[in-house]
């Protein structure tokens, strides 16, 4: 049981000199100041424990509080044994009972805690929270702790970036609160004698809105979407006269096909939907009634797709490959209506046919059309690049063929773009006529032949 005694009438003081404390008062339109007395918070517990011939001390530190006096009793009144402390632990070659002054530049607090005696070990028992596990934001949180051989200890919450620490009076078992906003952690910190301190952690997440889901404004136009609370990823919009496909950020792609009755608006119907490993960040690629699209997963592995549009099925995908694949597939073929068109050729000079894959690091594969299995050379950019692979090349086709100019995917980072050659059929043919690739293994990736560069 702690008891706080007046000590007034000790000789605490009588030799020291402090300062005066002031306070500021208005008497009509002038500032005065008057003379106020002003003591440290008090120390709100002592502990002793005796070790052999000495006695150690440790004391709930006061707050605002410069120094420590400690007191000893002599049998008929408390006498100073050390005059000045700056921490919050003191040994005393001797046993007896204690109390701990605070004291500051203004005086001394007149009222302190007898030592009682604390003969346990420092640990920290339990430390959890007593509130609901899913946390939402800007609510209350309860933490609650059991102790033992403390003789000080605090809470600290940490948010944002910033901490606010809180003493613990209840030095054995106990709880305090807090106002959360956002993922939070809770430091426990309990001291013990000689600056000895342990502490442990943990960690709130809080619910909160999806960051990536805001809400729509509501105008005059037809919104089809606007009800549906869907996530949706808006560079991954394709939209064509009949057809509208997107992805969300929860791993889905979906398909709505447009209809429309005599004399009514056209209205959006879903035609299904597919959950996948991963999220599809860019445009799909949609050829010959096939949807191709990229697709990275939460390990940041990225991979080729590709499903038959009006029902899904006949769903087939590349292997995951090590880097993220964030642009649109690139389809090129030299027959055929594919998003990249060339004439007729035979000749080992003609370009390299198959699904274009560039990843984020600058690697490019080129993946059978059909069967998405990789071809046996691939390509690198990572050279020339500045900038993470994020954008889908352009295909630049030369349909007019001018003269001195060859068909090249157009790459644009930032206000810099080059112009990059697509590779032949020659190039992939050799490393698959070695004889030492089985298909499907990869070649040493080949530097891609960067034909020009220029700013914009």
């Amino acid at each position: 049981m702690l008891s706080l005694t007046s000590i007034n009438n000790l000789a605490l003081a009588n030799t020291e000199q402090f300062e005066q404390a002031y306070a500021p008062i208005m008497v009509g339109n002038i500032t005065t100041f008057i003379p106020i007395g002003l003591t440290p918070d008090a120390v709100v517990r002592v502990s002793s424990k005796q070790v052999g011939d000495q006695t150690q001390l440790a004391w709930t530190p006061s707050s605002n509080a410069e120094y420590y006096k400690v007191l000893k009793y002599n049998g008929s009144s408390w006498v100073t044994v050390m005059p000045k402390v700056t921490n919050s632990f003191y040994t005393y070659n001797g046993t007896g009972q204690f109390r701990v002054v605070a004291c500051f530049k203004y005086g001394c607090q007149t009222s302190t805690a007898t030592s009682v005696d604390e003969k346990n070990e420092l640990s920290i028992s339990a430390f959890y929270t007593q509130t609901n596990a899913q946390i939402s934001e800007n609510s209350q949180v309860t933490v609650a702790w059991q102790l033992a051989g403390s003789t000080s200890a605090t809470v600290t919450h940490i948010q944002n970036g910033r901490a606010t620490t809180k003493p613990i009076t209840a030095l054995q078992s106990g709880s305090t609160s807090f106002y959360v906003k956002s993922d939070s952690k809770f430091r426990l910190t309990a001291s013990g004698f000689n600056g000895e301190t342990t502490s442990t952690e943990i960690h709130v997440a809080t619910q909160r809105a999806n960051p990536f889901l805001d809400k729509g404004l509501k105008s005059e136009y037809k919104q089809p979407f606007y009800n549906l609370g869907l996530d949706i990823i808006q560079r991954t919009i394709l939209q064509t006269e009949h057809h509208l496909v997107f992805a969300t950020h929860d791993n889905k792609l979906f398909f709505y096909r447009a209809y429309q009755e005599q004399g009514q608006p056209v209205s959006w119907q879903q035609e299904w939907q597919l959950t996948l490993d991963g999220v599809v960040n860019s445009v799909p690629n949609l050829t010959e009634n096939y949807l191709y699209f990229s697709e990275t997963n939460a390990s940041n592995q990225g991979r080729l797709c590709k499903a038959r549009l009006t029902d899904k099925q006949n769903l087939i995908c590349s292997d995951y490959y090590a880097e993220p694949l964030l642009t649109s597939p690139i389809i090129v073929n030299n027959d055929g209506d594919y998003s990249a068109k060339f004439v007729d050729s035979i000749s080992p000079t003609s370009k390299a046919r198959g699904v274009y894959a560039f990843y984020q690091n600058g690697d490019v594969r080129i993946f059978d059309q059909q069967t998405l299995a990789p071809k046996p050379q691939s390509f690198t950019l990572e050279n020339e690049l500045e900038q993470p692979m994020i954008n889908t090349p352009t295909v630049f086709l030369n349909k007019k063929r001018i003269q001195g100019i060859s068909p090249q995917f157009l790459i644009k980072e930032r206000d810099n773009v080059m112009g990059v050659g697509i590779p032949t059929n020659q190039i992939v043919q050799q490393a698959q006529s070695f004889g030492v690739l089985a298909y499907g293994q990869q070649a040493t990736p080949k530097p891609m032949t960067v034909i020009w560069k220029g700013k914009l």
